[in-house]
């Protein structure tokens, strides 16, 4: 069971479409008279709002209702558009709440009607109502996610060339140094047979190769005091 809240929107001889009777709970009632609009070819309607299901229905105004010529001052015909709230959802049997609402709107609207500019919207206590079912909701199962590898990252391009200009600088250093190493002065020639060592007082002239010793020497006409071969 559910409770269903009765309302009312209407409109007077003088006074436009307002709510006079209004569910006891709400603080606002604004969307009421958003909602409710007039029907075009059925006989009741349902909507949802931020505070439940908004069920409203027609009464086109009699004589009899209004005790009187039931229309406004610019000669359009009165009409209530009354229903009910449900905050806990449809009810199963519309049909017979709106019978309940329309003839409680029909007393509120007569009140209405007696004293326009000073009415003030009257609240309204709920009665019960059976809820329509609501189907049950499925479960969803959702497929496990396969999750992928990320992408190998490529090394940027100017790292790479940096690299490899790295490389080539240090083999070309490498290759500069070897050349460098085998590149010192040419050992000299063997000592011919005329030449002689010189004695430790004497300044050399020349030097070549002895015995596997590198040697100063002279010819032997040189000016200087020799020292036989061993």
């Amino acid at each position: 069971m559910g409770e269903a809240w009765p309302f009312l929107v209407a409109r007077g001889r003088r006074r436009g479409y307002s709510a006079l009777l209004v569910p006891g709970f709400l603080g606002e009632h604004g969307f009421l008279e958003e909602t409710a609009v007039p029907l075009d070819d059925v006989s009741f309607r349902t909507a949802a709002t931020p505070f439940g299901s908004l069920t409203w229905a027609e009464h086109a105004v009699t004589a009899g209702d209004a005790g009187r010529e039931p229309r406004d001052e610019h000669g359009r015909p009165l009409v209530l558009l009354h229903g009910f709230l449900c905050p806990r959802g449809e009810p199963d049997d519309a049909g017979a709440a709106l019978a309940r609402t329309d003839a409680l709107a029909l007393a509120v609207y007569r009140r209405f009607l007696d004293g326009e500019e000073e009415f003030r919207a009257e609240a309204s206590a709920p009665f019960e109502v059976g809820l329509a079912r609501v189907a049950a909701l499925r479960p969803v199962r959702r497929q496990p996610v396969a999750i992928s590898a990320p992408p190998r990252r490529k090394p940027r391009r100017g790292l790479v060339w940096a690299g490899a200009g790295a490389v080539v600088a240090g083999a070309v250093a490498a290759v500069v140094a070897l050349v460098s190493a085998g590149s010192g002065p040419e050992p000299p020639p063997p000592c011919p047979r005329d030449v002689v060592t010189l004695s430790p007082q004497s300044p050399p002239v020349a030097s070549c190769v002895l015995d596997g010793k590198i040697v100063g020497y002279a010819s032997q006409k040189a000016p200087v005091s020799p020292t036989p071969r061993k």
